[in-house]
């Protein structure tokens, strides 16, 4: 799947069980749309606000990488989810990062 369809995906899946999705926008010749640099976008329900990634699962490895270095050189604590998508069972995974 595309970036675009897997975030369609993602942002039903999380419909599904009641969660708001917002996505930072992509737009053409700007290096840095992610949130912090290191988040997709962020999902809410109730009093609840947690920020998400999500990629393929054969490209986990430098998301969990980038996300650990940046909250080591700022000193943040944060959880965030880390959402990957298996392209042979066709299903999202997810970890807590």
């Amino acid at each position: 799947m595309k970036e675009q369809e897997l975030r369609d995906d993602l942002r039903q899946t999380l419909g599904r069980d009641g969660w708001i999705v917002w996505f930072a926008r992509r737009m053409k010749f700007v290096k840095a749309q992610d949130v912090f640099t290191i988040w997709d976008g962020l999902k809410a329900k109730g009093n609840k606000l947690i920020p998400l990634q999500f990629t393929t699962k054969e490209n986990a490895s430098s998301h969990r990488t980038k996300i650990k270095e940046y909250k080591e050189l700022y000193g943040l604590t944060h959880k965030g989810e880390l959402w990957l998508w298996n392209r042979k069972k066709r299903e999202w995974e997810v970890e807590i990062i």
